[in-house]
């Protein structure tokens, strides 16, 4: 019972993950056994590539609005403060089995997932009236939910994978303004860069 207990609450933290950096997460103990919190639609490959494809051609705009919204120097100097240098980033193999571009794909997703948290957290203080940049995030982090939810059922239905450690990208709570920004811009970045890549693989 323990285990199972784990296993559910391990589950419940991927799926409602609070926004913020942490250590890595077990999705379930090793000895758990692999189960989901729901039924797993049957075609979970097709909703997994139309979820890739929404985030893929959402990224761009999300991307300008950010700096945009963030003023001078940003704009005028994207390619400098906004380049997707993110160096503890996530790798994916484009030419692996499925089962290992799914693992890769749930860990990527998982870093995305926080890092657009903390980047909605500091644009709700750093840019209070950008409503339109907090939906956009919102809704991305929404989509990045449905995505995880469904990775994580093709992997355990086709493949038993029931545990896979995720990593978390640098929290920006102790930075300053700048900082934070920047770093928002280089994370927004990289995510625009890989998810054109995923899209691809899938």
């Amino acid at each position: 019972m323990k285990v199972l207990a784990a296993g559910i609450l391990s589950l419940l933290l991927v799926l409602h993950w609070k926004h913020g950096a942490g250590s890595p997460l077990p999705i379930t103990p090793d000895n758990a056994t692999c189960t989901t919190r729901h039924p797993c639609p049957s075609n979970l490959m097709s909703q997994i590539r139309n979820q890739l494809a929404q985030l893929n051609s959402s990224a761009n705009a999300l991307f300008i609005l950010y700096y945009t919204a963030q003023g001078e120097p940003f704009p005028s100097n994207v390619d400098k403060l906004c380049s997707p240098n993110v160096t503890d980033f996530p790798p994916f193999h484009t030419e692996g089995m499925e089962k290992d571009k799914l693992v890769e794909l749930y860990r990527i997703i998982a870093y995305l997932g926080a890092s657009v948290g903390n980047i909605t957290r500091d644009q709700k203080v750093l840019n209070p009236n950008a409503q339109n940049l907090h939906n956009k995030l919102s809704s991305t982090a929404d989509t990045m939910r449905g995505l995880l939810s469904n990775v994580l059922c093709r992997l355990c239905n086709k493949y038993h994978v029931g545990h896979v450690d995720v990593s978390y990208g640098p929290d920006t709570s102790g930075k300053d303004v700048f900082q934070k920004k920047k770093l928002g811009c280089q994370l927004l970045g990289k995510y625009k860069q890989v998810i054109a890549e995923l899209v691809q693989a899938f």
